[in-house]
């Protein structure tokens, strides 16, 4: 496996000679142009149903002032390029938009990450190696920028359930959780650091079969010394199996459980090593997120935690302690209380400073989908009203970009035409701009 390894670095090594010779090329040979930011959109195909996102992923740039106009026009999934993926791409940007970074989801790529240099249009340029992390965080790996230069990418898996007795007379034991992760190095790309362990919940919620059952969206805090990572909980039915074709039980998840506090996974940065679990006494709740990022380093130095999937009150934002590493349950953003609704669920959000997030975000047990600016130093929020958006569906949304005082989301229904939307981070002023022209099932998901 190490031989494969090593080849296949080289190989990349030197394809990356290649790509750098022509880096400041677009891939019809002409030149790139030198822009302060681009402004990239992504779009994911349908393939079997309407929404499902699972036909690969398209993107295309435009520049700030392009992205600003809605007499422009542009339509990913006929003008843009596609990101390499056998299902939805799980793509990150830098943050100053020259970047694109990508590692496959799924299929006989899967877990191979990939670099690309925008250059306007459906150019994007690939540089450096291809990187192989398969074999630390299989073909499927959940994975974010998680500090300036520094991938970081996870894997959750549940381990066996241990079982005592004799058929039909089974009882179940435990079940705990294996954790790996790997550090990415984005400007020259390479695995730098890679970590296992076992991770297990307090002995009372294994006995009532609960689990980490997935993790995701790290983040390395203000300090650069541990990684918090989000966490999912799940039970399994401890007293509902059936018998495989070998005679075991299959104890099957229970999808009704009550919830347990919600927890974040934080490891010591770089080494990835000392696993421990931070529980917080404010939300029943989940912290891993979707597809987009969930956590960010608050202009005081705290970090800010999205949650979803409460047990009752809708979602809230957490406060991890910059001094402590450990939750501020002092701290505690509601956003059903900041705008009067409730069930609220949080889709993915972006902190731009100075307690000003904006927040997409839906209704549990309702249709449509919904933005708002909100200000985390006075619980407070303002919704905005947005054309069609009780036919909205933000499910798949992968990111919001920034520039300046301002802040890109691309809204459109699934299938239909929309535009990217332009809000001003300091006043709250909306504006509408780009058009983005659609197909049939296919959705935008993201700004770059």
């Amino acid at each position: 496996m190490r031989n494969k390894f090593l080849k296949f670095a080289i190989l990349g090594a030197v394809t990356s000679t290649v790509f750098f010779s022509s880096c400041e090329k677009d891939n019809n040979g002409g030149e790139i142009k030198d822009v302060d930011r681009w402004i990239t959109v992504s779009g994911a195909k349908m393939q079997d149903e309407a929404g499902d996102g699972d036909g690969g992923t398209m993107v295309f740039s435009m520049t700030v002032d392009e992205a600003r106009d809605p007499k422009y026009s542009v339509n990913v999934f006929d003008q843009g390029e596609g990101v390499r993926s056998a299902r939805t791409a799980r793509l990150q940007g830098s943050p100053d938009g020259k970047y694109l970074y990508n590692i496959q989801y799924t299929g006989d790529d899967g877990g191979v990450f990939n670099k690309y240099r925008v250059g306007g249009g459906k150019n994007i340029i690939p540089e450096g190696n291809e990187v192989a992390t398969a074999n630390y965080v299989s073909k499927s790996p959940r994975w974010l920028i998680a500090a300036p230069g520094v991938g970081i990418a996870v894997r959750g898996t549940a381990n066996p359930v241990v079982f005592t007795g004799t058929s039909p007379n089974f009882v179940y034991k435990e079940v705990s959780t294996k954790i790996d992760a790997i550090s990415l190095d984005l400007n020259d790309p390479k695995i730098t650091h890679t970590s296992t362990a076992e991770i297990r919940l307090p002995e009372a919620e294994i006995k009532a079969g609960y689990h980490i059952s997935r993790i995701d969206v790290p983040i390395v805090n203000k300090a650069g010394n541990k990684v918090y990572i989000g966490v999912q909980i799940s039970r399994i039915n401890t007293t509902g199996f059936t018998i495989d074709d070998k005679g075991n039980p299959v104890f099957a998840t229970d999808r009704n459980a009550a919830k347990v506090d919600a927890r974040t996974l934080v490891l010591d940065y770089p080494s990835l090593k000392n696993p421990k679990l931070i529980t917080s006494t404010k939300t029943k709740a989940n912290t891993n997120g979707y597809r987009s990022t969930m956590q960010y380093i608050g202009t005081d130095g705290h970090v800010y935690q999205a949650t979803s999937g409460e047990a009752t009150g809708g979602s809230r934002i957490l406060r991890i302690n910059s001094s402590t590493n450990d939750y501020d349950n002092a701290f505690e953003f509601s956003l059903d209380k900041a705008l009067g609704v409730t069930n609220s669920y949080i889709e993915t959000w972006k902190y731009v400073g100075d307690g000003i997030g904006f927040v997409v975000y839906s209704i549990a047990g309702q249709k449509g989908g919904h933005i708002a600016r909100i200000n985390l130093k006075d619980n407070s929020g303002t919704k905005y009203t947005i054309p069609g958006e009780e036919n909205l569906a933000f499910r798949q949304i992968q990111n919001i970009a920034t520039y300046g005082d301002e802040v890109f989301i691309a809204v459109a229904e699934i299938g239909k035409d929309g535009n990217v939307y332009v809000f001003n981070k300091k006043t709250g002023d909306m504006k509408v701009g780009a058009t983005l022209k659609n197909k049939p099932g296919n959705q935008y998901i993201g700004v770059y």
